[in-house]
């Protein structure tokens, strides 16, 4: 099944502009086999599936967000994000108006991820949209890439059909198409983006050191920290965490002493948990501790770190990113970000995941952040199954899944409460009404 639908049939309505007249048509728009453009017409009162708008606002919204729609993840869980941020990433920008679905897009940098939800019944619209997604669709980022690409060039078809040419859509397409084919262009505009910037909105400096970086500790791990450390950071200036913590050469230093190769489950098709309870599974094998909980000394042991250190390290205030970079010594200097107990386990587990991934054969530096791309996604799977695993923990619970008995297992394996209640969704044990559903902001 396509996980994204987007379908216009033509009409000719209206006394607009050309670009807007030419471009009318009925609208529709499904997303993990849900109709979100499916609506009540408040002055018919009769429910249509498709709504008459005009393809134009989409297609120059979609053109002119372009590189941030594919490339700028949500913001940290419980940050709101900025209103540049929405216009960028919220169907309803495309504005015009019209009124359309509330619908959200953002990368994790394997797919992109939709949220909807219903009309506000308070709101006073000739049109009030009905279906919601309980949680979000995920769709693969190359087929995302291509429908969008199909739709906006569909527009700008019908224009040409119609004589309506040389429009700003067709110019900033042919823009966007240029850079698209050219791979330093293509990376320039991917950093920008991911730095929480519009085409050349950058400061030429900020652009420079964020550049440099990538060349330092891998354009995947600049990926990472780039969103949490970008415009929206807060931050004196955009990077400035990231370049101090380089600076300072402090840090937890440890030679991981592990050598695992886990790329098959980076490259496989299956989604990041998936392949995160994979290669979780195959560690604890490696190392021989059976279904036990695992202990803060053989974490340390694993890092190559020193456990009374890692136990009296205190991490910077406001330090909200956990990164690991080579040593003089063909060691890493570990900076961790976390205070409590059952977090710093956690951390860990998620920089050994990391390495295992990016760091073991010296491609990248590692970088765990709070946010919800691909790559964080696998990091908490991993340190959630290398942790807690699935098996030990259906012994341990035997079918109680009471609100009690998941804290308990949590005491036993060392773990937070969210930690066992995401392992047991993932698994299919509770229901995901357990955990946070709707829109992620």
């Amino acid at each position: 099944m396509n996980m994204l639908r987007l379908n216009f049939d033509w009409l000719i309505s209206g006394n607009d502009s050309p670009e807007i007249q030419q471009t009318m048509g009925e609208f529709g728009l499904r997303a993990g086999g849900i109709n979100l453009t499916e609506n009540e017409n408040i002055w018919s009162q009769k429910i249509h599936d498709t709504v008459l708008v005009s393809a134009y606002p989409i297609a120059m919204w979609m053109a002119s967000s372009w590189w941030r729609l594919l490339f700028e993840p949500l913001p940290a869980k419980g940050i709101k994000p900025s209103v540049d941020w929405r216009m960028a990433h919220e169907l309803t920008a495309a504005n015009q108006g019209f009124i359309w679905p509330r619908v959200i897009f953002a990368s994790d940098t394997e797919s992109i991820q939709m949220w909807s939800t219903p009309s506000n019944a308070a709101d006073k619209q000739s049109v009030r949209y009905i279906n919601s997604l309980d949680f979000p669709v995920s769709v693969n980022f190359l087929e995302f890439d291509q429908i969008a690409e199909t739709f906006i060039e569909s527009v700008i078809s019908r224009l040409k059909a119609t004589s309506v040419d040389d429009t700003s859509l067709s110019n900033l397409w042919e823009e966007v198409k240029e850079e698209r084919s050219d791979i330093c262009a293509t990376n320039y505009r991917r950093c920008e983006a991911e730095l929480g910037f519009d085409p050349d909105e950058c400061p030429e400096i900020i652009m420079k050191a964020a550049l440099d970086l990538a060349d330092r500790m891998g354009s995947k791990t600049l990926s990472e920290l780039a969103p949490t450390c970008g415009k929206d950071s807060m931050n004196a200036t955009p990077l400035s965490l990231i370049t101090d913590l380089i600076n300072s050469r402090s840090g937890l230093r440890g030679t991981p002493d592990i050598l695992i190769d886990c790329s098959f489950e980076q490259e496989s098709s299956k989604i990041p948990w998936q392949r995160a309870k994979e290669a979780a599974i195959r560690v604890r094998q490696s190392i021989d501790i059976g279904e036990e909980p695992i202990t803060n000394n053989t974490l340390c042991d694993l890092l190559g770190l020193q456990e009374s250190e890692y136990e009296d390290w205190n991490p910077p205030k406001g330090q909200h990113i956990s990164v690991a970079f080579p040593s003089d010594s063909n060691g890493l200097y570990f900076h961790p970000r976390k205070r409590y107990p059952t977090a710093k386990r956690f951390e860990l587990a998620r920089l050994l995941g990391d390495y295992l991934l990016y760091g073991s054969k010296g491609t990248s530096w590692l970088a765990s952040t709070d946010l919800r791309t691909s790559r964080q996604k696998y990091q908490r799977a991993f340190a959630a199954e290398f942790l807690c695993p699935i098996i030990s923990l259906q012994a341990y619970l035997d079918n109680d899944y009471s609100e009690s008995a998941i804290e308990e297992a949590s005491e036993h394996f060392n773990v937070s409460s969210q930690t066992v209640e995401s392992i047991l969704v993932n698994n299919n044990l509770i229901s995901s009404s357990y955990l946070e559903a709707g829109l992620p902001y």
